[in-house]
């Protein structure tokens, strides 16, 4: 994604402010696309559709994509973590022959594993028609391969793809959603979301295989990195739950709803958590737009100045520089996130009214727009250390905040409305102080571990 960044930052050494405004615009587009779409599409079918059709037909509606939304990203969560460093590799190696072969595997490999999660589900668990249960299916799989496409289309550093992709995307799941639904209800409305999520399947899989014109050979060859780089494998599918687990816990709530379909929710829990996830959007963009870019090529100098074996003083140097980097690009993240969080928390009441939330949501979304303050500074730090392949440590991280969210939501339940979300923050915010003590030790002993512990020759 660094590639992205540089390509972007071209538009903000523009002496206008439409330059900067569109490399912002296609950097929050480029890492929050997936996210971004559901939560737009969402929001905005959802407010067109409710003119013309009943509010049961929404909220079935709704809460099938964030199941499958949710459930998706957990279960691909390994498979989107495997394929990211093989193709990462690959791309080190200067040798993209494989590519459209890993591509195949990958899309099949999925396929594969959602598809039994989804049958068994949607067939046996939830109540719905036989078409329901069919586009219910279909809908869990395409959400599925947006995210692994999302990672190839990544590598091709095509910005204007990828946001063209979402936009067209977004706006036919909108259009299409509302065109069915006054005729089809809640099928209709599925049908015409899943015919925007395939118009960007389509488009990010056509742009892939035109810039990688190779022959499919061995697809399933990347299956073999699962052993090498189990602890990678396993972050992803951790981390990913640990984001949903306290929604998870929460839809069993007193206060959660049993819908007809035997599916569970809890839509105040659920819309205060995401809109306070909007927060890091900004800050998400900034870090790809600049933050990583900067960084980015002081990691490069140190690593290229170590293989070409200069003088351990420049080494050291350029220990520091990189050092200096981060502590400057983390500063000014921390300020971007806290400014942003500030003017959220103090404008929350606004903010529910404007999107039509309840006052009983305020202190939910404060809570959330904390810890999303907290999840957004333990992102940055979990990118630096993947950055210097610093595996258990990242994995600990992620396993940690599996566990105290899914304490501390469990400890809130008991505690009563009142401490709904606060729960999530404390995870994120023990979890954020582990990591800053754990990146720190890193990154300040980084020569030692680069020669040492990392030395795959010793």
């Amino acid at each position: 994604m660094a590639g992205i960044g540089f390509t972007l930052r071209k538009f903000s050494n523009q002496d206008n402010l439409l330059g900067l405004v569109y490399a912002y615009g296609c950097s929050a587009i480029a890492s929050t696309g997936p996210w971004i779409l559901t939560v737009m599409a969402l929001g905005s079918i959802i407010a067109v559709s409710k003119h013309y059709t009943t509010n049961g037909v929404l909220i079935t509606f709704r809460s099938i994509i964030i199941y499958n939304f949710s459930f998706s990203l957990v279960l691909s969560g390994p498979i989107l973590m495997i394929a990211t460093r093989t193709l990462a590799d690959a791309i080190h190696n200067r040798d993209a022959t494989a590519i459209p072969g890993m591509l195949i595997g990958s899309l099949m490999t999925m396929t594969a594993v959602l598809m039994p999660t989804a049958v068994l589900f949607y067939c046996f668990y939830a109540h719905f028609s036989a078409l329901m249960t069919s586009l219910a299916i279909i809908n869990f799989l395409l959400i599925g391969l947006i995210w692994l496409t999302s990672i190839f289309i990544s590598s091709l550093k095509n910005y204007k793809t990828i946001t063209f992709a979402y936009i067209a995307g977004l706006l036919v799941a909108i259009l299409a959603s509302c065109m069915f639904a006054k005729a089809y209800g809640d099928i209709g409305m599925l049908c015409g979301f899943n015919v925007g999520l395939t118009v960007i399947i389509a488009v990010l899989l056509a742009q892939i295989l035109t810039e990688y014109p190779y022959p499919f050979s061995q697809p399933f060859m990347f299956l073999g990195n699962f052993r090498k780089y189990w602890r990678i494998a396993a972050g992803g599918f951790i981390y990913n739950a640990a984001i949903w687990i306290d929604k998870w816990i929460m839809w069993f709530s007193p206060d959660s709803e049993k819908l007809t379909s035997n599916l569970r929710i809890y839509s105040t829990y659920d819309s205060a958590m995401f809109f306070a996830y909007m927060s890091i959007v900004p800050s998400l963009a900034l870090f790809l737009f600049s933050m990583e870019t900067g960084f980015f090529e002081h990691y490069q100098r140190f690593y290229r100045d170590i293989q070409n074996k200069v003088p351990f003083a420049k080494i050291e140097k350029n220990h520091q520089a990189l050092m200096s980097s981060i502590s400057v690009s983390g500063g000014r993240f921390l300020l971007l996130q806290a400014s942003i969080a500030i003017m959220a928390a103090l404008s929350a009441p606004q903010i529910l009214h404007m999107v039509g939330g309840s006052y009983m949501q305020i202190a939910i979304f404060r809570f959330g727009i904390l810890g999303a303050f907290c999840h957004v500074m333990l992102i940055f730090m979990l990118i630096m250390l993947s950055y210097f392949d610093s595996r258990r440590e990242t994995l600990l991280l992620q396993a940690t905040l599996f566990i105290t969210n899914t304490v501390f939501t469990l400890v809130t339940l008991k505690l009563g409305f009142s401490y709904y979300g606060y729960g999530y923050f404390m995870a994120c915010f023990v979890t954020m102080l582990l990591a800053a003590i754990v990146t720190y030790r890193y990154v300040v002993k980084l020569p030692y571990h680069t020669f040492i512990t990392s030395n795959s020759s010793l």
